[in-house]
């Protein structure tokens, strides 16, 4: 079994959410007062760091139907005050 989140019950209860490294069922266990608090945190932290929507870092323009790419306008040069 490995801790995969946490999550709050009734009372403010908190309740790990462990995953059977074998079978993959899901295990609710409460929380005892010798866990480690710091470690709680950082579980219940995760999420936060693993984004639920993907970004890519460069995408490909899509094509406008016949197979070429559209024209992409370049932005406009700001004019110089003389």
């Amino acid at each position: 079994m490995e801790p995969i989140a946490v999550t709050v019950r009734g009372e403010g209860r908190w309740v790990l959410i462990h995953r059977c490294t074998n079978c993959g069922r899901l295990r609710l266990n409460k929380t005892a007062g010798d866990d480690n608090v710091l470690l709680l945190m950082r579980l219940a932290a995760l999420p936060l760091t693993m984004p639920f929507i993907p970004f890519a870092a460069e995408t490909e323009p899509e094509t406008n139907g016949n197979g070429s790419h559209p024209a992409i306008r370049k932005p406009r040069a700001r004019k110089t005050k003389a």
